[in-house]
């Protein structure tokens, strides 16, 4: 076990454990997640400090989820102590329905989501987190229980990009009690989050169970250790897949993938499975894996059967066409989002869009959807190579389209736009395919 006191993060150590996350820009400008507790606090004092002596900047964004009464107080307070501090910092609200189960999930992906946003429309390339040993820890002990294979237990990562940011954990193998440290010596105060004690929750049963099996020397430390050893297990995988992928796979800017079947088929299973897993993530807009036995089964089928039916997994339809499995987002888990004219907004954690020039229609009035079968039939009969009758039925039913209170406005993918002689507005829509789960890239790079 650790003992009770502890060396606070010197300036000099964080500066070492900041170098392998690079690269970093002149003038590195820095967001930190920051909920006011002790881990988060210690992260905005080191890196405020680190980017200071480069000529950059950091911000301390918290994210007031709205779950307590106290929240926006909470929040407030926090950033009113950091201010003190001399760093700048924000606010951000979730303001949009909250499910009544899976909370925990549905608030980490809000709080994810609405930093990564921020972050994109700053032009800040990197989010530090203050994940730490015990963190890992516990991630890796709770997916021991959910049976998870040696993806899971390769833990959280150092490094992760996304579509839009870097997320950065620079103090992944630092105990807590050195963060705790770091706060202790400024003589500072921080907030503790009570659902952080609160029993019901699994991760704050197992953070109990901690000290406890040190005894049986399963200790932070070592769980970290075994942790990093698989990591670099999981990225010799991620190598093979990315290259069956890159020799037989297309991602396509109309949201959809395929891959030759024959070369899918011919693959080691597990080598397989990541495949699978890494277009259905892309596709289905997913940010976490699919649950390993629903592979296992779709899997299965593939290989068994062929895909002589089309399945459905991860809010996509599998398909096999020809010599080809067709992987493409399923229309009817798609969302309905209203749209703010001239701004660029994220769809379905795949698309990117904005539109323009909305003519006589209102503000309010425009909203994007998937496209389903409600093409203008006389559109829909024509055959070309590339109209919509070259296009696979489910592909066409998924793409992007933008609605008002007239009908349909735009489908960008098919070229279409409301006519000028049409009384009722005219619409340019740009669009781009970007979603929040790249197929290859530096996915779990080991540093």
């Amino acid at each position: 076990m650790a003992p009770e006191t502890a060396a606070p993060i010197s300036e000099r150590e964080f500066s070492d454990l900041m170098e392998p996350l690079g690269p970093f820009e002149p003038k590195p400008q820095l967001a930190v997640a920051y909920s006011g507790g002790a881990d988060s606090t210690a992260m905005v004092l080191m890196a405020a400090r680190w980017a200071k002596r480069r000529g950059g900047d950091v911000v301390a964004v918290t994210v007031d989820h709205g779950l307590r009464p106290d929240s926006a107080a909470e929040a407030q307070l926090a950033q009113s102590r950091i201010r003190e501090l001399g760093v700048g910092g924000v606010v951000l609200c979730w303001k949009s329905h909250k499910p009544t189960s899976g909370i925990q999930k549905a608030a980490r992906d809000a709080r994810y989501g609405l930093m990564s946003g921020w972050c994109r429309r700053k032009g800040i390339l990197h989010l530090l987190l203050a994940h730490h040993q015990e963190d890992q820890a516990e991630t890796m002990l709770h997916r021991l229980g959910r049976q998870t294979g040696a993806d899971g237990l390769a833990g959280m990562a150092r490094i992760r990009e996304t579509a839009d940011i870097r997320l950065l954990r620079p103090c992944l193998h630092v105990a807590r009690n050195r963060l705790q440290a770091v706060v202790e010596e400024r003589g500072l105060k921080w907030v503790e989050d009570p659902s952080n004690h609160d029993p019901a929750y699994a991760r704050v049963r197992l953070r109990k169970l901690l000290p406890a099996l040190e005894v049986e020397q399963i200790s932070p430390t070592a769980l970290g250790g075994t942790a990093r050893r698989l990591a670099q297990v999981r990225q010799t995988m991620e190598n093979q897949t990315a290259s069956i992928l890159a020799a037989s796979a297309e991602i396509n800017s109309l949201g959809c993938a395929r891959i030759d079947f024959t070369s899918f088929i011919e693959a080691e299973r597990e080598i397989a499975r990541r495949i699978l897993e890494r277009l259905l993530g892309s596709v289905g807009g997913n940010l976490y894996p699919v649950r390993h036995q629903l592979l296992d089964n779709l899997l299965n089928d593939i290989r068994q059967s062929g895909l002589l039916k089309a399945r459905t997994l991860a809010g996509c339809r599998i398909l096999r066409i020809k010599n080809n499995i067709l992987i493409v987002r399923e229309a009817a888990r798609c969302p309905v989002e209203k749209v703010t004219p001239g701004v660029w907004i994220d769809w379905d954690n795949r698309f990117r869009l904005k539109v323009s020039s909305i003519g006589k229609s209102k503000r309010s009035d425009i909203y994007i959807r998937a496209l389903g079968d409600d093409f203008p039939q006389k559109l829909s009969k024509k055959t070309t190579k590339t109209g919509p009758k070259a296009l696979n039925v489910a592909v066409r039913r998924a793409l992007p389209s933008v609605w008002d209170r007239y009908g349909l406005l735009s489908v960008p993918h098919l070229g279409y736009g409301r006519t000028p002689r049409n009384p009722a507005s005219v619409a340019r829509m740009q669009v781009e395919y970007l979603p929040n789960r790249p197929v290859t890239n530096a996915f779990f790079p080991v540093v």
